[in-house]
């Protein structure tokens, strides 16, 4: 197969995507929709989702540049392919840390100067930036026509300042203020589309601008940002092909590809998308399978909040959320679920009509993998504590079926593991403990698995393998071999041809490692 150019590492203009690469996955379909039929839009996605790309695509067909749409789902359609002036606000390439209101203002003053010199009109800067943005907007519409207004991650300036809430306070009344404009300003305005990684409903800067319709959550644009199944399919078919004899023919390349990559739900229907990134260097690394996705950059936002606020980790597995606390960020206040989920470690598995409660859980390998390596970093007593020899030991104890050498080398592990954002010492908190080096190392670990006989603590899935593991606490070992014997856990898997080994494993609260382990026999 001659290698196809994907558009890999951050390739964010449409216009260049369209002109220099072999593949654009159509998103049109959605554009038109929504640009059609509200007059404001907002779109919360995770980081590398293509929430960059999106808003270009949007700016090119409000530029009317109709040849770049030839052979995409719109230009099939009756769109007036009538060139509006464009204001693109990008706010995610700035520190606002220090002078945040500084730089909010000179950011705006220098993309609106872009602004004033690409149409050709002359509105002076002013002491108050909100009164320019407006001044822009109304010279914009008297030489062209009604403006379009994109403004892609908008709440960088206050993730960025969230551990400091007087400036973030500042940042906020200014942002309050750009927005309020937006509104005063509507007859001259024919589009405003806005992205984040959060829901703004209850952000105050937004409180002058609230019209906007927020398509987050909406199943009819669930698929608007990612690559579904059937998007995967049919555009990469080519790499699909070459890649599927290295990984055990097609079926089994696909599954694979769908552990690690796919997963993701934005809304409670069960329509699964792949991060863009993530699949996208996976095929462009010949097919190799890493957490690329995590490997591009981790959210500084998410180390903050981790080291600022009093959190157990042990409560990231598996949580309910409901609808309204996906928005669950008002101004300072930051919760911990809304915010694994809006930076993509989290996603929706399981929708619960009778109690409107979202059941999280993380998407993919990739995620599970890349968390548990992003808290092992900030959360042991030293850096690194897996090195790639031991990494690779444990792996290949658990893939060869020999738990003896794999709990050799765990419990020294553990003894230079300090979760000090835990005060729960339980047994989920080794059940976690262990579920994250596990994940780390590339294999799944499911923790409180549930059969008709009972809760399983922690499952591990290797290949050919399934160890089974119960958790006791300053208990004789007897103890955890009796419970795996009376509940019988492992008749579950009875059908899977796997070899099955259950292990019985104590725990000390006051050394926090393992005390004594045996395997049932």
């Amino acid at each position: 197969m001659k290698k196809r150019k994907l558009p890999i590492g951050g390739v964010q203009t449409f216009s260049d995507l369209r002109r220099d690469y072999d593949v654009y996955v159509d998103k049109t379909m959605h554009i038109y929709e929504f640009a059609t039929r509200y007059k404001a839009v907002f779109l919360a996605r995770p980081r590398r989702f293509g929430k960059s790309l999106l808003c270009s695509t949007i700016e090119s067909l409000f530029r009317g540049e109709k040849e770049l749409f030839e052979g995409l789902y719109i230009s099939e359609t009756d769109w007036e392919w009538k060139e509006h002036p464009i204001i693109h606000f990008e706010f995610g390439g700035n520190d606002y840390t220090v002078d945040g209101v500084d730089v909010l203002v000179k950011s705006v003053d220098e993309q609106l100067d872009r602004v004033c010199v690409t149409y050709g009109i002359v509105v002076k800067k002013s002491k108050y930036i909100e009164h320019r943005l407006s001044n822009v907007i109304i010279e914009l519409s008297k030489k062209i026509g009604q403006v379009v207004v994109i403004i892609d991650e908008y709440d960088n300036p206050l993730f960025n300042t969230f551990d400091r809430p007087e400036l973030n306070e500042k940042i906020r009344e200014k942002l309050r203020g750009l927005y309020g404009v937006l509104k005063q300003s509507d007859r001259y305005l024919r589009f405003t589309f806005v992205t984040g990684v959060t829901k703004f409903a209850q952000v105050s800067a937004f409180s002058g601008f609230n019209q906007a319709f927020d398509i987050s959550m909406n199943s009819e644009y669930c698929t608007i940002c990612g690559i579904t199944q059937e998007e995967l399919e049919t555009y990469f078919a080519p790499e699909i092909d070459a890649f599927s004899p290295e990984h055990g023919g097609k079926e089994a390349y696909l599954n694979r590809l769908k552990e690690f990559y796919n997963g993701y739900f934005f809304t409670k229907d069960k329509i699964a998308v792949y991060n863009t990134y993530g699949i996208l260097t996976h095929f462009a690394n010949s097919g190799d399978f890493a957490p690329f996705w995590s490997m591009s950059g981790e959210p500084s936002f998410l180390r903050k909040y981790l080291e600022s606020k009093e959190v157990d980790v042990v409560d990231i597995e598996s949580t309910e959320m409901s609808a309204r606390d996906f928005g669950d960020y008002r101004d300072n206040t930051i919760t911990l679920f809304p915010l694994l989920y809006q930076a993509g470690y989290l996603t929706i598995k399981d929708y619960d009509e009778r109690t409107g409660s979202y059941t999280l859980d993380y998407p993919n390998v990739e995620v599970r993998q890349s968390l548990a390596s992003f808290l092992e970093r900030n959360y042991s007593k030293e850096e690194n504590t897996i090195r790639k020899s031991t990494m690779t030991k444990l792996v290949g104890s658990l893939l060869d079926g020999k738990p003896e050498d794999f709990m050799g080398l765990l419990v020294p592990y553990l003894g230079r593991v300090d979760y000090s954002l835990s005060s729960k010492i339980t047994e989920y908190y080794f059940e976690f403990a262990v579920s994250n080096i596990i994940n780390m190392l590339g294999l799944e670990c499911r923790n409180e698995v549930h059969t008709a006989n009972g809760r399983m603590d922690s499952v591990i899935f290797a290949d050919e393998y399934i160890y089974i593991l119960e958790f006791k606490v300053d208990k004789p070992i007897e103890d955890a071999l009796w419970q795996l014997e009376e509940k019988d856990y492992a008749q579950i898997y009875s059908d899977s041809g796997k070899k099955i080994m259950e292990i019985g494993i104590i725990f000390s609260r006051e050394k926090r490692n393992i005390l004594e382990w045996e395997v049932k026999e």
